[in-house]
C-alpha cells in the first residue's frame, strides 16, 4: 500500500516533518509501506504558483503514483472532496505528531482514524 504525508521544506537533506496543511505543503513523501521505500514529490501548487484550487492536480498525482491514503493533519473542502473522489482513504493526524516514522507507525498499528469531513479553519 502507498500512502503520502504532506511535508515541509526539509532544513537538512531528506529529513522532512510532517506539514501542518495538506493544500499548502512543500511536497509529500509517498511510503510504500510494504517494501518501505519513500519517494519525494513536489506540491504542484509551488511550479504552477498557484493559491488555491491545486487539490484536483494533487489527487490526480496520487492517483498516478498509485497512493491509496494520506495523513494529514487539515485539509480544505476542495481538496477532500477530490481525493474522495478518486477513493483515497485520508486519515487524521493529531496537531502533535512532527515526525514521519511517529505518523508512518500510528498508522501501521491502526491508531490514526479516518476523517469524514474537511477540517481546515476558515481564515477569512
Amino acid at each position: 500500500m502507498k500512502v503520502a504525508i504532506p511535508v515541509n521544506r526539509p532544513l537538512e537533506k531528506e529529513n522532512y516533518r510532517v506539514s501542518s496543511h495538506f493544500g499548502k505543503a512543500f511536497g509529500f513523501l509517498i511510503v510504500d509501506t510494504q517494501r518501505g521505500e519513500k519517494r519525494f514529490v513536489e506540491n504542484p501548487r509551488n511550479s504552477l504558483k498557484l493559491k488555491h484550487g491545486v487539490g484536483k492536480l494533487i489527487a490526480q498525482l496520487f492517483e498516478r503514483e498509485g497512493v491509496s491514503a494520506v495523513l494529514l493533519k487539515e485539509i480544505g473542502k476542495g481538496a477532500f472532496r477530490h481525493l474522495k473522489e478518486k477513493g483515497i482513504e485520508i486519515y487524521l493526524l493529531s496537531k502533535e505528531v512532527k515526525e514521519i516514522d511517529s505518523a508512518l507507525e500510528m498508522f501501521r498499528e491502526g491508531n490514526l482514524p479516518l476523517l469524514d469531513a474537511p477540517n481546515e479553519e476558515e481564515t477569512h
